[in-house]
């Protein structure tokens, strides 16, 4: 199990991010190093509680990635899932 990422606060700024990096492994089929995004808040504890589904849906992307490297369609894939894929598939054919 790994651990949970912190909020990463920007020095000039003083805004929290989510920062989170993707294996190397993956980085062909995520399309990115690390995943980047704004929490919108200076505030600490808010900070915290934002990054919660935001890194749950990091992880769920990086455990896609990993099937489809493994290959293992024996996997199901839930209604989430396929938003994920679809969404990737539509940003790749633009």
């Amino acid at each position: 199990m790994s651990i949970m990422s912190s909020p990463f606060k920007h020095p000039k700024s003083g805004i929290y991010y989510l920062r989170k990096g993707v294996p190397k492994r993956l980085v062909p089929i995520i399309g990115k190093a690390v995943f980047k995004q704004s929490l919108n808040t200076k505030d600490l504890r808010e900070a915290k509680s934002l990054i919660i589904p935001l890194l749950a849906d990091v992880d769920n992307q990086i455990r896609l990635a990993e099937l489809q490297l493994t290959d293992d369609s024996s996997q199901e894939l839930s209604l989430r899932d396929c938003q994920i894929i679809a969404n990737r598939w539509l940003i790749v054919g633009q």
